[in-house]
C-alpha cells in the first residue's frame, strides 16, 4: 500500500506544528492497544488476563520472560512488514517467522472496495479472500476455535490476538475500506463493479493521490493514504494538547466511550458494520467525483489536491473518534472471544 520515503513526511508534519509524526503506522495502533487495555482491565479482568496471558512470551519451562500488552503487540503487524520507518524498527524473529508462513500478510491491512460500496462486497472489485474484513473474521473465529478458512493463512493464537489488534486499528481508517476509482480518462469517478475490466483505473488506497506543493511550502504528506495514515492522528494529538504524548492521549480516549461505539449482534458481524460505517466517511475523504487526473507510469489514476483548514480539522475530530471507537471495540471484541 505505502512505498514512500518516510523523510518527506517527517518533514511535512516538523513545518507544520511540533507533534509526532507517526499515527496509524505505529503510534496510532498503540493507541488503539492502549485504549483497549484500559478498557479490558476496568471492565472485562477476566479477558483482561487471559489476553495477556496469551501475549506474554515464555521460555521453555513456561515462565514469562517478556509482558506484552496489546499497546505494544498492535504495531508488530507493520514492524512485520520491513519498512522501518513506519514501525520504528526492525522487524524481530518472532514476526519474521509470522511473514514467511503467511506470505500474502501486506494484503490483510486493507480492502480496496469502491467508495460506491455501501455494503461490503466478498466478490467485489477491491475485495479479496485474505482481505481487511476477512481477516478479521478470521482471527476472531482462530481465537474462538471455530476453524476458520485457510487461503494460505497459518497463525499462531498470539499472532492472530497481535493481528487482530492492528486490524480493528485499520479497519477504523476510512481509506483502508474503501478507495476512489475513475474511468480510463481519469477524469469521473465509476463504480467498477459490473463494468469491464479496462473501462476503470485504480487509485491505489488514495496513494497515487497527492498534494500541491509550491516552493518554499512542502506537502503535507506523500500521498493522501498517508496523510490519514499519519498527519490526522498527529494534529489530533497536538490540538487535544498531547503532542509527543501518546500515552496520556490514549488514557484521555479511555476516559470517555465515543458515541455509538457499540455493536450488537454475533462479533463475526461486527467487522462488515464497521466498513458500512467507514465507507461514507471515505467519501467525505476522497476527492470530487470529478477530477482532472491523468494516468500515470503505473497505470493509476494520478493528480493532486488542495487541503483546506475546514478540511484538516475535519480530519483530525474523524481521527480522534475513529482511534476512539477501535480502542473501544477491539477491547468489547476481546471481551467477547475470551470472557466465557
Amino acid at each position: 500500500m505505502r512505498k514512500t520515503v518516510f523523510a518527506t513526511l517527517l518533514l511535512a508534519a516538523a513545518m507544520a506544528a511540533p507533534m509526532p509524526a507517526l499515527a496509524w503506522d505505529y503510534v496510532g495502533h498503540r493507541i488503539v492497544g492502549a485504549v483497549a487495555d484500559a478498557v479490558l482491565k476496568q471492565h472485562h479482568s477476566a479477558a483482561y488476563r487471559r489476553v495477556n496471558d496469551l501475549l506474554d512470551k515464555k521460555d521453555a519451562d513456561g515462565f514469562v520472560v517478556l509482558d506484552r500488552r496489546l499497546s505494544q503487540v498492535a504495531v508488530y503487524p507493520d514492524c512485520a512488514k520491513d519498512e522501518e520507518e513506519f514501525c520504528g524498527r526492525k522487524p524481530t524473529a518472532e514476526e519474521i517467522a509470522y511473514v514467511l508462513r503467511n506470505l500474502g500478510h501486506e494484503g490483510y491491512h486493507y480492502t480496496n472496495s469502491p467508495l460506491e460500496e455501501d455494503a461490503y462486497k466478498k466478490n467485489g472489485v477491491g475485495a479479496t479472500d485474505t482481505d481487511l474484513i476477512q481477516m478479521i473474521n478470521y482471527t476472531v473465529l482462530q481465537l474462538k476455535r471455530k476453524n476458520p478458512f485457510k487461503f494460505g493463512v497459518k497463525l499462531s493464537n498470539t499472532e492472530a490476538l497481535w493481528l487482530l489488534a492492528h486490524l480493528v486499528g485499520d479497519v477504523h481508517q476510512p481509506l483502508h475500506v474503501g478507495q476512489p476509482y475513475y474511468d480510463k480518462t481519469c477524469q469521473n469517478r465509476v463504480n467498477p463493479n459490473g463494468l469491464a475490466v479496462g473501462d476503470w483505473v485504480t487509485t491505489r488506497g488514495a496513494n497515487s493521490i497527492k498534494f500541491e506543493s509550491t516552493f518554499p511550502a512542502i506537502t503535507p504528506a506523500p500521498s493522501l493514504h498517508i496523510y490519514w495514515d499519519a498527519i490526522t492522528i498527529a494534529r489530533a494529538m497536538h490540538a487535544k494538547g498531547y503532542a509527543g504524548d501518546e500515552a496520556g492521549f490514549a488514557r484521555m480516549l479511555a476516559m470517555a466511550p465515543p458515541t455509538n461505539w457499540k455493536m450488537d449482534g454475533e462479533p463475526e458481524t461486527w467487522v462488515e458494520k464497521w466498513y458500512s460505517e467507514g465507507i461514507p466517511l471515505a467519501r467525505l475523504a476522497a476527492p470530487p467525483a470529478n477530477i482532472a487526473g491523468k494516468l500515470n507510469d503505473r497505470g493509476e489514476c494520478e493528480w493532486t489536491m488542495k487541503l483546506d483548514p475546514a478540511y484538516e480539522t475535519w480530519a483530525q475530530d474523524i481521527a480522534t473518534q475513529q482511534l476512539a471507537k477501535a480502542g473501544f471495540r477491539l477491547a468489547a471484541l476481546l471481551a467477547a472471544i475470551f470472557s466465557n
